[in-house]
């Protein structure tokens, strides 16, 4: 590793230590991984029993609470979507959405692109986990240029289930960035026949440049 790399992984470390210092632990993933004191441990008893008072049992309540951190997080409201995704991981820490949740969070939130790739790790190392992951992780991936790895993702997302939302669009956006037009054109085909995400005039792009014109 040279010098360079080596001084912007120290800068973005530093950078997410400022970050996560000036947070409360409920937003930081895993609670900031502290040891707990007692009257912690007593809260998040009486929240577990809260929940299967309700009716819950620990993994379903941990599910719906993956539900509501969701919709704040399509609202772009971080805090409260770490919040539910603390509480959901409190209940179930092997929920991969989870993890995976944590991840996008850290990376949107705070520009931290190392500890997001451990959390996309530990979301496709747990047992149950959404395909997403793989689609989210694979686009993470091409945004750093890491090409081949980004693939690796994108195609076991189809594996898993061939109707993974925007796959398609992502592996033929790949092809984009590599200049591999066919490929490109090929992929954004399959990506409009599974009604992924396309920008506007892409596809027949794509296309006009694999026919060469």
């Amino acid at each position: 590793m040279n010098y360079i790399r080596c001084t912007i992984i120290l800068i973005l470390c530093f950078s997410a230590i400022k970050v996560y210092a000036a947070l409360p632990i409920n937003e930081m993933p895993m609670y900031g991984g502290i040891k707990k004191t007692d009257e912690m441990k007593r809260a998040d008893a009486a929240f577990i029993a809260r929940v299967e008072k309700t009716g819950y049992s620990k993994e379903s309540g941990a599910e719906a609470a993956v539900e509501k951190a969701w919709d704040f997080f399509g609202k772009r409201d971080f805090s409260n979507a770490m919040k539910r995704f603390n509480q959901a991981w409190l209940l179930d820490p092997q929920n991969g959405d989870v993890y995976h949740g944590f991840a996008l969070v850290v990376y949107q939130r705070d520009n931290d692109f190392l500890e997001a790739e451990r959390l996309f790790r530990l979301a496709l190392s747990k047992p149950k986990v959404r395909v997403n992951a793989y689609v989210d992780y694979g686009r993470f991936l091409w945004l750093q240029s890491r090409y081949d790895e980004s693939l690796v993702q994108l195609n076991r997302a189809i594996e898993v289930s061939p109707k993974a939302n925007n796959a398609y669009s992502n592996i033929s956006f790949v092809y984009y960035k590599r200049r591999d037009f066919p490929q490109a054109c090929k992929w954004a085909k399959a990506a409009k026949d599974n009604n992924d995400q396309l920008e506007p005039g892409y596809l027949e792009e794509m296309c006009r440049r694999a026919d060469g014109k």
